[in-house]
C-alpha cells in the first residue's frame, strides 16, 4: 500500500512589537487550520529577550517544519526610496543617514513594491534579526509594506484617497492617489483628538478635498472613536471590515489580531 502523504506546507507569521508578539500558523490548502498566540512584553527587559520568552511559551515553537516564515516589525522609522536610485549596496548609507541612532545595532532590511515603482527600508535589532534567523529563512515586512501590497491587491472606489490605520495607540497614514503613493507617515498618540488633528493635517498638506476625496480607515477600536469626529470635517469615509475582507478564514473571529497580520496571510 502506498503511504499518503498529509503534510500540508505552512506559513509561521510572527509580529513583533515592543507591546508584545504575535504568532500565527496558517496553510492556505487548510484555511480553517489557522492559530494564533499573543505574549505581552516586559518592559524591564530587552526586545530580544522578551521574544525569547514570548517564543518559548508558544505552542508553535515546538514544530519543526515551516514553508515559510515571515515576521512583521512594528516600527515608524522607514525609508522610502523611488526605483530610480533603487541600489542595494547604497542601503544602509540611505537608512542610517535617516536614522543615525540605528546605526551598529540594527539591521537594515527592505521590501521591493514593484506596484508603487519605491523600496521601503527599516531596521532590525541586531540581536533580535540573529535569533530569529535561528528559526528559518525569514521573509521581514512592516506595516507600511504590508498596507501598500493591499492597496496594490484591493483597490478602493475612489483614486485619491487617505488610508489610516490605527493600533495600539499608534497611527500609519498613507496618501494614495491612482495606486501610487504620495505620503507616509507614522506617529504616536493616545487622544483621539490629537490623532485627528494629525489626520486632518495630513489630509490639508496633500491637497485632499472634503467632499470628493476618501478616507480608509483600518485598525482596532480607535477607528470607531474617531468616526463621529472625523464625519465633521470629511464627507466620504469608510472602515476596510475584516468580517468581509477574511470571511473565508477564522482572520475575522479573531479579537484584537492587529490588520497588517490580516493582510500579511491574506495577501499572501
Amino acid at each position: 500500500m502506498n503511504r499518503v502523504d498529509t503534510y500540508k506546507p505552512q506559513t509561521l507569521s510572527i509580529r513583533v512589537s515592543t507591546d508584545g508578539f504575535c504568532f500565527s500558523c496558517y496553510s492556505a490548502d487548510e484555511p480553517e487550520s489557522l492559530q494564533y498566540f499573543y505574549s505581552n512584553s516586559d518592559n524591564d527587559i530587552s526586545l530580544t529577550a522578551n521574544f525569547e520568552k514570548a517564543w518559548n511559551d508558544c505552542p508553535l515553537s515546538t514544530q519543526k517544519q515551516f514553508a515559510k516564515v515571515q515576521v512583521i516589525i512594528e516600527t515608524g522609522d522607514f525609508g522610502i526610496l523611488p526605483a530610480e536610485y533603487d541600489t542595494a549596496e547604497d542601503y544602509d548609507n540611505y537608512y542610517y543617514s535617516c536614522f543615525p541612532h540605528f546605526r551598529g545595532i540594527s539591521k537594515v532590511v527592505y521590501n521591493r513594491m514593484n506596484a508603487q515603482g519605491i523600496t521601503v527600508l527599516f531596521a532590525v535589532d541586531s540581536t533580535l534579526y540573529e535569533r530569529l534567523r535561528r528559526i528559518g529563512d525569514i521573509t521581514f515586512y512592516t506595516p507600511v509594506s504590508i498596507l501598500l501590497g493591499y492597496v496594490a491587491r484591493y483597490r478602493q472606489e475612489a483614486e485619491r484617497y487617505l488610508l489610516a490605520y490605527f493600533h495600539n495607540k499608534k497611527s500609519l497614514l498613507l496618501s494614495i492617489d491612482n495606486n501610487r503613493l504620495q505620503l507616509a507617515n507614522s506617529f504616536a498618540s493616545r487622544e483621539p483628538h490629537d490623532q485627528l488633528f494629525y489626520l486632518l493635517s495630513i489630509w490639508n498638506e496633500q491637497n485632499l478635498s472634503q467632499t470628493e476625496d476618501m478616507l480608509v480607515l483600518c485598525g482596532d477600536r480607535t477607528v470607531e472613536e474617531l468616526t463621529p469626529l472625523i464625519s465633521q470635517f470629511i464627507r466620504r469615509h469608510k472602515r476596510i471590515n475584516p468580517n468581509e475582507e477574511f470571511r473565508s478564514t477564522l482572520l475575522n473571529k479573531i479579537k484584537d489580531i492587529p490588520f497588517d497580520l490580516q493582510a500579511l496571510i491574506l495577501c499572501e
